[in-house]
C-alpha cells in the first residue's frame, strides 16, 4: 500500500482564482431590478428584454465556468488515461484470467455433482417402478454450495411424491385418461380436475344430444 501511496502523488493541487463573491452583490442587484419588474401589457416588452439580458449574462457565467472546470479536469483525464494503461486493464485482465480458471474448474464440479445427483434420482424413480419422469422435471438446481445430502432428499422426496400421485390416480375412475394427463403435468389434482371435468362435459353433451333425438322422434311421430 506504502509503494502505490509513493507512486501517485499529487504534487500541485489545482489553483482556481475566483473573484466571486466581489460580483454576487452587483448580480444580487441586477436580479431584483428584473424581477421587480411589474408585467402588464404596457410593460411586457420590457420584461422580456430583461429576461433576455440576465439569460446572456448568465450564459456568460457558465461559459467561464465550463473553461474552468475543463482546464481543472485536463490534467487528471490524462493522468487517469496513463492509470488505465498501467494499472486498471492489467488487473482486470488478471482477474478475467482467473475467473476463467475457477469457472472452468467449478463447472467441473458442478457437472460431476449433477450425475451423482441425477443417479440417485433415477435409483429412485427405478425402485418404485416410474420410468416417464426425467431429471429435468424435478427442478432441482445443483450448487456448489449446497449439500449432496440435502439435494439427495430433494431426488427422493420427488420420486416418493411421484409414486404417491400414481398411487391415488389408480383408484380414481378413468384413471388411465388422469395417468395421461399427469404425465404432461405431473400435477395429480390437476390432471384429475382437468379429465374429471371433460367426462362431465362429455356426459352432458351425450344427455343433449339425447334429448334431442328423443324430440325430433317425438315430432316425426306427432
Amino acid at each position: 500500500m506504502n509503494a502505490m501511496v509513493r507512486v501517485m502523488e499529487v504534487t500541485q493541487l489545482p489553483v482556481i482564482t475566483e473573484r466571486l463573491e466581489q460580483v454576487k452583490q452587483a448580480v444580487i442587484q441586477q436580479v431584483n431590478s428584473a424581477t421587480s419588474l411589474l408585467c402588464t401589457e404596457d410593460t411586457v416588452k420590457e420584461v422580456k428584454k430583461a429576461r433576455a439580458e440576465l439569460s446572456s449574462q448568465f450564459k456568460a457565467w457558465e461559459e467561464q465556468r465550463k473553461s474552468v472546470k475543463q482546464a481543472v479536469m485536463q490534467p487528471y483525464e490524462c493522468f487517469e488515461a496513463v492509470y488505465k494503461e498501467c494499472i486498471t486493464n492489467t488487473y482486470r485482465s488478471a482477474d478475467a484470467a482467473l475467473k476463467s480458471k475457477i469457472d472452468t474448474v467449478e463447472d467441473e464440479l458442478k457437472e460431476k455433482k449433477t450425475a451423482e445427483i441425477k443417479s440417485y434420482f433415477e435409483e429412485c424413480l427405478a425402485h418404485y417402478g416410474i420410468d416417464f419422469v426425467t431429471w429435468e422435471q424435478t427442478g432441482i438446481h445443483v450448487t456448489l454450495s449446497a449439500s449432496r445430502k440435502s439435494l439427495k432428499e430433494k431426488a427422493k422426496n420427488f420420486a416418493e411424491q411421484t409414486a404417491n400421485d400414481l398411487a391415488m390416480i389408480a383408484l380414481q375412475e378413468h384413471s388411465a385418461e388422469i395417468l395421461v394427463e399427469y404425465k404432461r403435468t405431473l400435477n395429480a389434482v390437476q390432471a384429475i380436475t382437468t379429465i374429471q371435468e371433460r367426462e362431465q362435459a362429455i356426459a352432458a353433451e351425450r344427455e343433449r344430444q339425447l334429448a334431442a333425438a328423443k324430440q325430433k322422434q317425438q315430432a316425426v311421430a306427432a
